[in-house]
């Protein structure tokens, strides 16, 4: 049993030094937020939450509640990262209806 919680706490290390670079990006580029990369941001903001997520996650199996892990971080992160998609087809989206207008104009 004490080798599952080192995989939890392997784990754990390496999504939080995965979420240093969306970090670093939002950081970057709050100062310029326009429309092209409002997406963008938002997409790396979902992200963000979705490692955090799991980094949570993986510190919960380390305790051992199973039921916050399993019964409620894991359906969040599945929202995270359902969100996410939503959240990038919309930009897809916009951005060729945008690319259209233009093409028109």
């Amino acid at each position: 049993m004490l080798q599952i919680q080192y995989y939890h706490l392997i784990d754990a290390i390496v999504y939080l030094v995965a979420s240093i670079i969306p970090a670093y990006f939002i950081l970057k580029s709050r100062n310029s937020r326009n429309n092209n990369n409002q997406y963008l941001w938002k997409l790396t903001i979902v992200l963000i939450s979705f490692i955090l997520i799991q980094v949570l996650y993986h510190i919960a199996g380390i305790v051992g509640s199973r039921l916050l892990a399993k019964g409620l971080l894991e359906p969040l992160s599945m929202g995270a990262l359902l969100s996410f998609g939503i959240i990038y087809v919309i930009s897809i989206w916009k951005t060729k209806r945008q690319g259209y207008r233009e093409l028109k104009a």
